[in-house]
């Protein structure tokens, strides 16, 4: 778990010093594309780390065995259109992380040059509140919610054709995003205190009703023929809830942010975007804490609130602490250690509780002296049959691991002698 203590450091320390005024432009610039290549050799680098990691791999390999599925499956052909197009040159399925990697960290690392106020503490708020765990897993919707990042851009100019055609881009990774498209009217409300009331007693009356929601949905869907599994008692994404942390976590960075609302109004207009994408995340994450399935649609605002708010909280807190206090290093210590504490908090709990399944961390170097042969045994699953994959296929990891418990097993407790 070092790689992960160290990590948040390693992202932090190098911005103050590259992105200081002296060093300008340039200093920004080197900063980003180093934050985007330790990302990206961080998620590179992995090994069955992440929930959806063994998924995500069969995913590929079918690619390999079965290339003619991309036509018959229903998931999103704009993620199958890339894996097509890498498993026809490749056949190690590290090369497709890799890649992955590659696009959402160059992706965050250049929106962070372009509109971000501090590149360093954006950098720090995508590690610690969750984004980089979220973007090892999902990697449909995650796509999805890059090119929404983007879509914000046109948002806040407030082009509704170009949101809408970057929305419907978005969905060719991942369906969920087409609910985006009537934000683009939400988005620009001013938070206020009267208004935050009413979007809690909203919050309230659909948790409390959220199976008739879910069952009117349902309903909805069956009229037309369709169906989907997160729409059913028996799927557990519906019945069990995420862990409290998640709700907790980003409601106290909410509350720090509503507090010093107005200022970030003054600082920025754009915050006024960012204030509603962060009370978005608070509420689907509030809802998913009864229907896991739920949360996953805060995907799409988490990586504007927190890249682009985290910067200017901490400014404004570190002027609120200097009105209070004289001196002026002490008082920005001490509204820069309640921050931390706050991102500690939800990090913490992340790594502890192994919030999507990124925990311990597992890298490939590990198999650097290991025999090829050892490796495939334990990197290779069995080839898939030929016969028609379903999409359930991939909504059922827990039934692929007991399957294959036995070298599972095997291949834990021989770690150590491996590494």
């Amino acid at each position: 778990m070092l790689i992960y203590v160290l990590f948040p450091f390693a992202v932090l320390i190098p911005g103050l010093l590259l992105c200081s005024k002296k060093a300008g432009n340039t200093g920004r610039a080197l900063y980003c594309a180093y934050f985007g290549a330790l990302v990206c050799a961080l998620e590179t680098l992995r090994f069955d780390v992440g929930t959806d990691y063994l998924a995500y791999k069969r995913i590929y390999e079918d690619m390999l065995w079965n290339p003619e599925w991309v036509h018959t499956s229903r998931l999103e052909k704009g993620y199958y259109v890339l894996q097509n197009i890498l498993a026809n040159r490749f056949y190690d399925y590290r090369i497709m992380f890799g890649v992955v990697a590659f696009i959402f960290a160059f992706a965050v690392a250049f929106w962070m040059y372009r509109y971000s106020s501090y590149p360093p503490l954006s950098g720090v708020g995508f590690v610690m509140y969750g984004i980089m765990f979220y973007s090892c897993n999902f990697l449909r919707q995650f796509f999805a919610a890059v090119i929404m990042l983007y879509a914000f851009e046109a948002l806040k100019k407030k082009d509704l054709l170009r949101w809408v055609a970057l929305v419907l881009f978005a969905a060719c990774f991942h369906w969920s995003a087409l609910i985006m498209i009537p934000f683009f009217f939400i988005m620009h409300i001013r938070l206020q205190p009267v208004l935050l009331a009413v979007y809690g007693i909203a919050a309230t009356f659909i948790l409390v009703y959220s199976w008739n929601i879910l069952g009117l949905i349902r309903d909805f869907y069956e009229r037309f023929d369709m169906h989907s599994s997160y729409l059913y008692e028996q799927d557990m994404n519906v019945t069990k809830g995420i862990s409290l942390f998640y709700f907790f976590g980003y409601a106290l960075l909410f509350i720090i942010a509503f507090m010093f609302r107005n200022k970030l109004y003054e600082k920025n207009k754009d915050n006024i975007i960012y204030m509603n994408c962060l009370l978005f995340v608070v509420l689907f994450d509030l809802w998913g804490c009864k229907h896991s399935i739920i949360s996953r649609f805060d995907l799409f605002f988490v990586m504007p609130a927190i890249l682009g708010l985290c910067p200017d909280i901490a400014e404004c807190a570190s002027e609120f602490a200097s009105e209070h206090i004289k001196q002026k290093y002490v008082a920005k210590g001490i509204a820069c250690t309640a921050l931390l504490c706050a991102a500690t908090y939800f990090y913490g709990s992340m790594i502890a509780k192994n919030g999507n399944g990124c925990t311990p961390y597992f890298s490939w170097l590990q198999f650097a002296k290991v025999p090829e042969s050892t490796i495939s045994q334990i990197a290779e699953t069995e080839a898939p049959a030929e016969t028609t994959v379903t999409d359930e296929d991939y909504d059922e990891d827990e039934a692929w691991e007991e399957e294959n418990e036995e070298w599972i097993d095997d291949y834990w407790e021989n770690e150590e002698n491996w590494s």
